[in-house]
């Protein structure tokens, strides 16, 4: 190339930066339009459109990539995958699979042998293929441990399948929020567990445990017990770490409840008083009962928030308010009071006694509505409705627990149960269903490891829990976590058993 050549061409290009660059306000001189402006139309003037500067330097994509092949002596041909990525950038190929981010040659070749080594702790491993893969032994152990999490899921979606909206996407891709409330791949007659650390291994200053409520909203537990301590725990499975001690002097805890809300926590016992403490901010209230007769040992707060049921002397039923300590109403039924559980929709209370009898009390008229005879009892102990207000269960001395439909106990006096369960020879003292219904613990605190799990709407008992080589002692109350991860049991000992339920992602 001479050397005017190239002054003619820098001088072009200077030209374009004036008219479409740095001038863009100027007018172009009358020697820039002669040489732009085709010769047919120079006594038409014409309007200027203005052009990237990018493209007004190095050209389009073609065009640079044929000028720079040109550079180095090659024609440049464009491929056909490029001219389908082009035309569509977002279409995926068929036969695509999703490779990991990074591997590591060196982990394919370490073996079990090579890494797990008998100590005096694990003894011989003779259960262990030596010549295995590492990679693939952790592995195994992982997903037997922790089952893969729903959004590590590859799933394909059908041509049928209907367009989710955007709050049901952000459901489907977020792992850790459950749409559904029962989980569908459940078994029957095994159930998938672990025991884990004790919910208060970071103290265990309770000693004889009473009563535990896991928070609503919080990964925490509050573990009560007699010698009037009580104490929050974060709940994980391997630390489960204190969080918060409280001491309440010279008064058992004998009962004790967390609102729905989980601001505040109640605390009762035989006195003729009770606490109630702010979580926030730490602080206890000490309020004195209405009425002289009346003791908090056994209660229960409604679902709305608003109300406090507590069983009273001689089959006396007291309705308290929970913000104001007013007592609203009293019912009386035949039998001291052994079990109280409210209705969904906070506007019944069903009360089982000392007798045969289960009352249920309607409190939007202040009245006893309905009673029926509980099928084969002579003295109840305990009574539970399920969160999905189908399924009533009562436990009784005699160690028989009845399942009704809770629609149809309305129709007579006498029901009979869809379901008895006669696993367990001693005393029923606590019934627990899950948040699905799809659980009931039933536990006895007369007979050490008496612990049951049904299942429904199958209606039968996992054989596998609990372990026969597990030591869970003297079971007297159970609480499952609000997504039913875990379930934890208040015993006579000093621990609280927690277990690990796999088939619950959330806690």
């Amino acid at each position: 190339m001479s050397s005017d050549e190239s002054s003619d061409g820098l001088e072009e290009l200077k030209d374009l930066m004036a008219l479409y660059g740095k001038q863009e306000d100027k007018k172009p001189s009358e020697n820039q339009k002669k040489r732009f402006i085709p010769k047919a139309s120079q006594a038409k003037e014409l309007n200027y459109v203005e052009v990237p500067m990018e493209k007004v330097i190095f050209g389009d994509r073609q065009r640079f990539l044929t000028n720079l092949a040109k550079s180095v002596g090659q024609k440049w041909q464009q491929s056909v995958d490029e001219d389908e990525d082009e035309e569509n950038p977002d279409q995926q190929k068929a036969g695509d699979k999703r490779k990991a981010a990074w591997s590591d040659s060196d982990d394919e070749d370490i073996q079990v042998g090579d890494v797990k080594r008998a100590t005096k702790h694990t003894g011989p491993l003779n259960h262990l293929r030596k010549d295995k893969s590492y990679k693939e032994y952790l592995t195994a152990r992982f997903q037997r441990t922790l089952n893969q999490p729903k959004w590590a899921e590859k799933k394909v979606k059908g041509n049928d399948e209907e367009d989710l909206s955007s709050d049901e996407e952000l459901l489907k891709t977020v792992g850790f929020i459950d749409r559904k409330a029962r989980s569908s791949d459940m078994p029957q007659k095994t159930l998938n567990f672990k025991r884990v650390k004790d919910l208060n291994r970071a103290a265990y200053t309770e000693g004889l445990t009473t009563s535990i409520q896991f928070h609503p909203t919080s990964t925490a537990a509050l573990v009560a017990s007699e010698n009037s301590i009580a104490t929050i725990y974060t709940v994980d499975g391997h630390k489960n770490e204190k969080l918060h001690s409280m001491r309440f002097k010279k008064f058992p805890l004998l009962c004790s409840r967390i609102a729905p809300c989980g601001t505040k926590a109640f605390f009762g016992s035989v006195r003729r008083y009770y606490y109630t403490y702010d979580l926030l901010e730490a602080k206890e209230t000490k309020l004195t009962l209405p009425d002289e007769s009346m003791t908090m040992n056994r209660f229960e707060v409604s679902p709305c928030g608003k109300f406090i049921v507590s069983a009273g002397k001689f089959g006396a039923i007291h309705l308290l308010t929970a913000n104001t300590n007013e007592l609203l109403h009293s019912f009386k039924q035949e039998g001291n009071v052994k079990g109280l559980a409210w209705s969904g929709d906070s506007k019944r209370v069903l009360v089982c006694g000392s007798s045969s009898n289960v009352t249920v009390l309607n409190l939007r008229q202040n009245l006893i509505e309905h009673i029926f005879m509980d099928d084969g009892c002579i003295n109840g102990q305990c009574i539970q409705l399920a969160p999905n207000q189908r399924l009533l269960a009562t436990g009784s001395e005699e160690g028989v627990v009845n399942i009704y439909d809770y629609e149809t106990v309305f129709a007579s006096k006498a029901p009979q149960p869809e379901k008895r369960f006669m696993n367990l020879r001693t005393s029923i003292s606590s019934l627990q269903f899950n948040h699905s219904s799809e659980l009931l613990a039933m536990s006895s605190a007369e007979a050490p490891n008496t612990i049951k799990l049904a299942h429904f709407p199958s209606a039968t008992v996992f054989s596998n829990f609990p372990a026969q080589t597990e030591n869970v002692g003297y079971v007297s109350s159970m609480a499952f976590s609000p997504h039913s991860s875990f379930l934890a049991l208040a015993t006579k000992g000093k621990k609280v058993p927690l277990f690990r339920l796999k088939y619950f992602k959330s806690y």
